[in-house]
């Protein structure tokens, strides 16, 4: 075997591991990516969560305020009506 094939085979090995290394390489770039990714997703679904019970509570508190101004109006009325049976009265 003479020189050159020789530079030529190692070249070729070079060349391989070379290969291999970057395959390895983007196989756990891809990996720390999608973990990543994973991590972030977790992380949107949980607030998402929490934004849906605060959503859910002021929904809650809307009703009872509700509620509340509806008994409110309804003594209004009656004490507007007492009012005026107390100017005819008089």
């Amino acid at each position: 075997m003479q020189i050159g094939e020789m530079v030529a085979i190692a070249s070729a090995f070079v060349a391989l591991a070379a290969l291999a290394f970057n395959i390895l390489k983007e196989g756990r770039s891809d990996a720390l990516s999608a973990q990543a990714v994973r991590d972030k997703l977790d992380y949107i679904s949980g607030n998402t969560r929490d934004i849906r019970d605060d959503v859910r509570a002021l929904d809650r508190k809307l009703d009872d305020h509700a509620a509340r101004i509806t008994k409110m109006e309804a003594r209004m009325d009656d004490h507007g009506r007492r009012i005026e049976r107390l100017e005819n009265v008089q």
